[in-house]
């Protein structure tokens, strides 16, 4: 153990813990843990905080750093913390196997081993969002560790070592279900709870991660009606009117129940991201969505919102629905199905032009 490793006792051992233990213990909850894949036998090993395999990986200052850049607002969204906690791992790898170095430090990732980094990227054929994410992440903490320090520390990223990204690339976009295919899915729940896990992400266009905080006394009644305490992106909080057929589902799922998380699974266990991945994708293989995919949250919450636009919801509208901080991110849902339509109206119309030629050979 180094001296900067943050021990895995949980918190309530900590008889009279100071501010700034308090404060690391805190960021090492948010970052949770993580199984990592062993490369060779591609097996998952135990778990184990990201904090701590952060402390491994890197020298004591530059540990400090980035428990404060992860910790602060410069990376608001707790996804995002986890994220980039993970990327910095693989920047700390990167380091070891081209660098030499042992531990990671900001500088030991240098522009020769961006240039071969990216090269690797292409021969393994890494998706070019993946790899301008992973790129990213580390311009963002050599930004952030320069002003910081109050030291000029320049980014070993060039806008040249970025891949070219199609904005109207669908290979890797998310998939939509169609209406009927959602409906199949909320089918192959065998129980309430299984059933409110889709329904609820669907109906509110949620993140899978604010849908497993929400707690059962997040549920109120508001002047006659039910209303969630929703916690967004960002920490942001949103009220959320819920329908009245979601209510008699929540009251079902939660028989008995007072208090405690809103998502359970059928053996009484608190839902996490991880947990509604695995029951989405039992779903969606037992509906028969999405051949080949797992069905994710995503994919639920990018389904509502394009149902919006189907059902000509204004884009301003779907934005505030989903909570989108930029229009941009709005209008990726929207062009794909426009695209998709004008696609198929051009290919129809294509038909009429050879449409009795090909009656000899069908």
């Amino acid at each position: 153990m180094t001296e900067h490793t943050v021990t895995a006792r949980p918190r309530a051992e900590l008889a009279t813990p100071g501010s700034a233990e308090e404060a690391l213990f805190w960021l090492r909850d948010t970052l949770g843990t993580v199984a990592r894949r062993d490369p060779r036998t591609r097996r998952l090993g135990e778990r184990r905080y990201r904090l701590e395999l952060l402390a491994e990986a890197c020298d004591r200052d530059t540990f400090l750093l980035i428990t404060s850049w992860l910790g602060s607002e410069a990376v608001p969204a707790i996804t995002s913390k986890q994220a980039y906690a993970d990327d910095i791992c693989l920047w700390a790898q990167v380091a070891r196997e081209l660098g030499g170095h042992d531990r990671f430090h900001v500088g030991a990732i240098t522009p020769g081993i961006i240039e071969t980094w990216t090269k690797l990227q292409k021969a393994q054929n890494r998706a070019p969002r993946t790899t301008n994410r992973r790129l990213s992440v580390l311009t963002a903490l050599t930004q952030y560790a320069a002003w910081k320090t109050k030291e000029t520390i320049a980014s070993p990223v060039t806008k040249y070592d970025r891949p070219k990204v199609d904005p109207r690339d669908e290979t890797t976009a998310t998939p939509i279900l169609e209406v009927p295919e959602f409906q199949a899915v909320v089918n192959a729940a065998q129980t309430p709870r299984q059933a409110l896990v889709p329904v609820l992400i669907y109906t509110l266009a949620g993140r899978v991660t604010e849908c497993c905080t929400a707690q059962l006394h997040h549920v109120k009644t508001v002047g006659g009606a039910r209303k969630l305490d929703l916690s967004r992106k960002g920490g942001k909080g949103r009220v959320w009117p819920l329908p009245d057929r979601l209510c008699d589902l929540i009251d079902v799922a939660t028989t008995d129940r007072e208090r405690g998380q809103l998502l359970l699974d059928d053996d009484d266990r608190a839902m996490d991201r991880h947990a509604v991945d695995r029951l989405l994708n039992r779903l969606g293989k037992e509906a028969g969505v999405l051949p080949g995919r797992d069905l994710t949250p995503h994919v639920l919450r990018a389904s509502k919102l394009t149902h919006m636009h189907d059902a000509g919801h204004p884009v301003e509208e779907i934005q505030e629905y989903a909570d989108h901080a930029a229009i941009e991110t709005t209008l990726r849902y929207i062009r794909r199905r426009d695209d998709s339509a004008r696609k198929a109206k051009h290919a129809a119309a294509a038909v009429k032009v050879y449409d009795h030629l090909v009656d000899r050979f069908i």
